[in-house]
């Protein structure tokens, strides 16, 4: 057994992931940590999924855990491990797709037998395990398996977006659709009876959690650092930013940022400015990335307002280039279906921009509570239009006060949330059956 996986002074903290590195979503890009195989191909992962950015805030402000976060990879031939400079320790583990049943009918997931016998032996130590995602057919595989012992707490984080199959039972499918999602909701909810605390960000991912799942619920969102996402330094900075974007100062700049997803809808908003191509005081900028199907269709529909000087399809970028966008941008548009928080709206709100968004996610919630921004149905088209020409000719709605919002979604706020559980889990006793274990 790998002796660094173990501790005799700490509560190791183990994050199973729900999935493998988005290599598609980068196909020219090489992972922040990688290792190339004696085949030529490259295997790594990126550190910027949210387990290890929890981890880093966690590691931050105490040093009474170890932090790991295992990750199933497709193309791991092996287990692959690197401590990062947060004090995160990442590993691969080789995984498979495996055929399951949460229902009726037959459902493909990631499956990694390796992940299976590593937590088997590290049962009997001081763990805690956290599964990140709902309805997510590996870690039901998890709960069989390692439920009924009870001798590890389990913690499943939420990550905005969760809804009990009996919901969609109201929907309209084919007939052998509903006993499927009654059979799913009832096996569901006899495996969650083996975690511990389930968290989700949104009230109304909350509201879906308890349909399926009668034990203790917690609200809790990730963060971003409030010290690093600023509001721009001055108007000069903002003038250069833009300069460099071919970004004349008379224009309203709208940003959006995000995978290059169907649910992120940004075709959507391109569709939007398009109908609007004539007006001559706006410019529109998305960046993000996602598959090469994605990404050539948004290139493609965006064509004409980059050709007209009316938009960019910005390239991937993070950290100090991303708040550079920010930092150029008058207002933050969402235009998502569902959404966990959204992160990206919490950067903006750290940068001073105000916010143009759909319902969605708890950051929506924040909005409407605090009556700041302006929130537009997903799918009124109308609604979308009347909006943008209102802020194009009255000017961008108000801002939240960044900090309420700071106390809301500061890494050291979520992360002290996140380590009363932990507290809690190492000084009260875990049952099952016939044994208390304290950890």
């Amino acid at each position: 057994m790998d002796n660094s996986m173990t501790t005799d002074q700490k509560t190791l903290v183990i994050n199973i992931m729900p999935h493998g590195p988005a290599y598609h979503f980068s196909p020219d890009e090489k992972p922040d940590i990688y290792w190339e195989k004696p085949d030529g191909t490259i295997v790594g992962f990126w550190k910027r999924e949210w387990p290890d950015l929890l981890g880093e805030a966690i590691l931050k402000e105490t040093e009474r855990y170890e932090w790991q976060v295992w990750q199933p990879d497709y193309r791991a031939d092996k287990i692959y491990s690197r401590t990062i400079d947060t004090g995160v320790t990442h590993y691969l583990f080789p995984a498979e797709e495996k055929v399951y049943r949460p229902g009726v009918r037959n459902q493909y997931g990631i499956y990694s037998q390796p992940i299976i016998n590593r937590l088997d032996e590290l049962k009997n130590n001081r763990i805690i395990l956290q599964l990140h995602g709902f309805r997510v057919p590996f870690y039901s595989e998890i709960l069989r398996i390692f439920g009924p012992e009870k001798k590890i707490p389990i913690f499943l984080i939420g990550h905005g977006m969760s809804k009990a199959p009996i919901t969609e039972i109201f929907g309209i499918h084919r007939p052998l659709t509903y006993p499927c999602l009654i059979v799913e909701q009832l096996r569901l909810g006899k495996l969650l009876n083996y975690v511990d605390i389930i968290s989700e960000q949104a009230e109304s991912a909350l509201r879906e959690i308890r349909k399926v799942y009668h034990g203790r619920i917690e609200k809790l969102t990730m963060g971003c650092d409030f010290d690093f996402w600023v509001p721009v330094p001055s108007e000069q900075v903002k003038r250069e930013l833009q300069y460099r974007l071919n970004i004349s100062p008379d224009k309203t700049v709208f940003l959006a940022t995000g995978n290059f997803i169907p649910r992120k809808q940004l075709d959507k908003l391109i569709e939007l400015f398009l109908e609007m191509k004539e007006r001559d005081d706006f410019f529109l900028i998305i960046a993000g990335h996602g598959d090469k199907e994605n990404t050539n269709s948004l290139t493609t529909l965006i064509k004409t307002l980059v050709e007209h000087g009316k938009a960019v399809l910005h390239p991937y970028v993070t950290d100090e280039k991303l708040r550079e966008l920010y930092w150029a941008s008058d207002i933050y548009t969402l235009v998502s279906t569902s959404e966990g928080a959204s992160v990206g709206v919490m950067k903006a709100i750290a940068c001073g921009l105000p916010i143009l968004s759909t319902p969605a996610g708890e950051t929506a919630e924040m909005i409407e509570k605090q009556s700041v921004g302006r929130l537009i149905p997903i799918d009124s088209n109308e609604n979308w239009s009347r909006a943008v020409i209102e802020i194009l000719e009255k000017g961008p709605p108000r801002l939240l006060d960044r900090q309420v919002a700071r106390e809301a979604y500061h890494w050291p706020e979520v992360a002290g949330r996140f380590l009363r559980i932990y507290d809690e889990f190492t000084t009260v006793s875990v049952e099952d059956k016939d044994t208390k274990r304290i950890l």
